[in-house]
């Protein structure tokens, strides 16, 4: 259903075009902002960066709003965000329900018009024809910005989670691009709620890297494992996203001293996090050996996506929307409050993910999903792919922007 509905609202969005008007003048300026707030709005900002390089009548700019103001105030919050993540969760939850209740936006408002002014100079300087954000923040100065001194600048927001902040919505933006429709119905309602014009909404996917757009067909899964050295009997959970620490590798990895689980194989990929890679490695060599593979930053990630049989991760909106590219099972494990339990909310119920709270509830799902054959298996993960997997969404997104 998820896919068929976003396949008619993609339909629906390049019929009403008849070509790109100017395309044949001077080039677009597109100006991609994000916020350094977890890897994924990076992520998205990065693919679509590769999908609008691609073409020649565009000149295209990323950018990070945290340089708009002196680093040390940078270091400090992102600092203090990922203390309190890992730490004391539970404020950032109270934080995430107040930011969404009706009583915070005067705060959104005064925050976006404090660096509105900080980041003018650079705005002024770039001088973009289209924003694109994929996050809260620069949404919010890029809509104040536009409302005083560039009316005519064009501003998309690309959602990159399976829910929608109201802090997102803001007064200006053209249109808005989400991973589902229930999303776009969310976005119309705090639309309305805060008094703002209806807005354009496109159910598009989360835009990911080129890797997981499958150009070249399906790819061969027992190639895949031969190539990383798997056997046929190998059980393999790759776990992933630990690179910033919220991801507890070490106490996911005690699984494998679990009965019954004799078969499973845990590749754990560490990202740049070298302290926790030089940890898991410790475990490997003393006592869990061939069954604990340990790797550090990865270029190939969309090829050990379609190789593992599961995936154990947070629930971080684009590396959610990288697995179902895959087709691979999703568990999340642990997810934190705010807009990770949202998201493993929506993923659990429209997308077949499983959530584990510990590590008893792992080995049980471990269990089950490795019980089924592996035709089974293979067919639900083409299932997942065609009805969940929206691998082309940056060559969608960046469709319908060259138009605005």
């Amino acid at each position: 259903m998820m896919a068929d509905q976003h396949k008619d609202s993609v339909t629906k969005n390049t019929e009403r075009h008849d070509g790109p008007s100017g395309l044949t003048q001077k080039p677009r300026k597109v100006l991609i902002l994000s916020a350094p707030i977890g890897s994924g709005h990076r992520m998205a900002s990065q693919a679509l960066a590769e999908a609008l390089s691609e073409n020649p009548h565009l000149c295209v700019e990323q950018g990070d709003v945290f340089r708009f103001f002196p680093q040390w105030i940078s270091r400090l919050f992102l600092g203090g965000y990922g203390w309190v993540l890992r730490h004391c969760p539970v404020l950032y939850a109270l934080s995430y329900r107040w930011g969404n209740g009706g009583g915070s936006l005067w705060v959104r408002n005064a925050l976006n018009a404090l660096l509105c002014r900080l980041g003018k100079a650079y705005l002024d300087r770039e001088a973009p024809d289209i924003v694109i954000s994929t996050h809260a923040t620069p949404t919010g100065i890029v809509s104040r910005y536009k409302r005083l001194w560039h009316p005519g600048l064009r501003l998309a927001v690309v959602v990159t989670d399976f829910t929608v902040h109201q802090w997102l919505v803001c007064p200006g933006a053209d249109t808005y691009y989400v991973a589902a429709p229930e999303l776009a119905e969310t976005v119309r309602e705090l639309a309305a709620r805060n008094g703002l014009e209806p807005p354009r909404v496109l159910v598009t996917g989360i835009p990911l890297r080129k890797a997981f757009t499958c150009p070249g067909g399906e790819p061969d899964r027992t190639a895949l494992r031969r190539r990383y050295g798997w056997q046929d009997g190998d059980f393999v959970c790759l776990a992933a996203g630990g690179g910033g620490g919220l991801l507890p590798m070490e106490e996911m990895c005690a699984v494998l001293d679990r009965p019954g689980l004799e078969f499973l194989r845990i590749v754990a990929v560490t990202g740049r996090n070298e302290a926790l890679r030089h940890r898991l490695a410790g475990l490997a060599r003393t006592r869990y050996g061939a069954r604990l593979t340990v790797w550090g930053f990865r270029n190939d990630m969309a090829d050990l996506f379609t190789a593992c049989d599961t995936v154990v991760s947070k629930a971080g909106g684009v590396s959610a929307a990288e697995t179902l590219a895959c087709g691979v099972p999703l568990i999340i494990y642990r997810p934190l409050p705010g807009q990770e339990e949202k998201n493993a909310a929506f993923l659990s119920s429209c997308c077949g993910a499983s959530t584990a709270a510990d590590t008893d509830t792992l080995a049980a799902l471990l269990r089950s999903a490795a019980a089924k054959s592996a035709a089974e298996r293979d067919g639900e993960r083409a299932a997942l792919r065609r009805r969940c997997g929206h691998g082309e969404a940056a060559a969608v997104v960046v469709r319908d922007i060259i138009y605005m």
